[in-house]
């Protein structure tokens, strides 16, 4: 999974308009991911500014891809 895929998951969950949503039911999973996040990358500015091609650290992908699944799941 590359940075890019990320932000795009990250986009997509944050839709509103249902009456429970992704975040609602996940929050503690997508909480975990953002805070891997920030301890392997530090900073918003630095995770940012990466090429958004590159791929993400085997723990990281392996958190986003399960909430990938998930919201997989949660949209049908």
């Amino acid at each position: 999974m590359t940075i890019e895929e990320l932000i795009d998951f990250y986009l997509s969950i944050q839709q509103p308009g249902s009456l429970v949503g992704f975040t609602d039911l996940y929050g503690e999973e997508i909480e975990k991911l953002k805070s891997m996040i920030h301890s392997h990358y530090g900073n918003q500015e630095a995770w940012l500014s990466l090429p958004e091609t590159d791929t993400l650290p085997p723990e990281i992908e392996a958190q986003a891809s399960r909430l990938v699944e998930k919201y997989n799941d949660w949209k049908s």
